[in-house]
């Protein structure tokens, strides 16, 4: 019998449910190993706590590998202090690094465990059949939007008592109209996470994986912290137009349906409110704006086959003239 202990990033532990399923799954498969979980362990008191009383140290040497979730989970290893429940104890156990996308993890742990190597074999997905099933799709987006509900708790929509993650889900779901692929749904969903929240690109990277953050970090602002947002508007749209020519085309689909979600609001916003609508703004100069959409409009004309596209333009018309 094998006793693997999985440590767990907080990222891991709040949005990778799936993987702990997983990793469930190809344990009762195998029927020889015993998994012993520590979730977010040394990111709360748990480690002071448990060398206090000893609680814990049993069940952390009775593992015969260990199963790291990250680089930044291994680094946090490595540094423990001396008399801590983990200070030392990758100088005498062996351990992997979970992959998100490499189902074959436990079988390397317990080959390691075992004395062999720990080289890759097949990857393949935790989840039966294949990659892109309707179940894992659905569990992906569900992880998701948890996710977006978290970084965006609190927070609401400028001007008014709407929540904002009302605009991630929508822009999402305009992105919906425009690609079947998840990753840049789900980063539709997350587009302004890493501008106006404390999450970073790591932070969606070690939990969603690499793909998605990049194409967050591609589609997010400089928002220049500690100048006046006042002061920059002008500067920070103009970057947005200028790098939108360099840009993939998943990430204009994303800029797209973040636009539209923004003139959907706007339009609705200037209905309710007249003129007095753009005070609530950093730009309060109605032209403006209307620049600054018809220019981004302009620069997305590839898509004006689309009903997204034609909504945006008639939108705009509607609203500048």
């Amino acid at each position: 019998m094998t006793t693997v202990g999985v440590l767990m990033s907080n990222a891991y532990v709040d949005y990778s449910s799936h993987l702990i399923r997983g990793l469930c799954l190809r344990a009762k498969e195998q029927g020889n190993v015993n998994l012993i979980f520590f979730p977010g362990i040394l990111g709360s008191d748990f480690v002071s706590r448990g060398r206090e009383d000893g609680q814990y140290d049993e069940a952390v040497s009775l593992a015969d590998v260990f199963i790291i979730s990250d680089q930044e989970m291994l680094h946090m290893l490595l540094e423990q202090p001396e008399h801590s429940i983990f200070s030392n104890i990758l100088e005498h156990t062996p351990y992997v690094l979970l992959k998100d996308d490499a189902g074959d993890v436990l079988e390397r742990a317990c080959a390691l465990a075992e004395g062999g190597t720990s080289e890759p074999a097949v990857y393949e997905d935790f989840f039966p059949p294949e990659k892109d099933s309707r179940t894992q799709r659905r569990d992906n987006f569900e992880r998701a939007l948890e996710f977006a509900m978290m970084a965006h708790k609190g927070q609401v929509r400028k001007g008014s008592s709407i929540p904002y993650i009302v605009h991630p889900i929508e822009t999402a779901l305009i992105a919906m109209t425009l690609t079947d692929d998840q990753d840049i749904i789900i980063a539709a969903m997350f587009h302004d996470i890493i501008e106006d929240t404390r999450y970073s690109a790591k932070e969606i990277e070690d939990a969603f994986g690499a793909h998605i953050a990049r194409l967050v970090q591609q589609e997010s602002e400089d928002k220049r912290i500690g100048q006046s947002a006042s002061e920059t508007w002008k500067i920070r749209k103009q970057e947005f137009i200028d790098g939108l020519d360099k840009k993939s085309k998943d990430v204009k689909v994303i800029a797209l349906a973040d636009k539209l979600s923004n003139m959907r609001a706007t339009y609705e916003g200037y209905c309710k409110n007249g003129e007095q609508f753009w005070l609530r703004f950093n730009e309060k100069r109605k032209e403006m704006h209307g620049w600054y959409y018809r220019t981004v409009a302009d620069k997305l004309r590839e898509f004006e086959d689309t009903d997204a596209w034609q909504e945006l333009d008639s939108l705009i018309e509607k609203v500048f003239g």
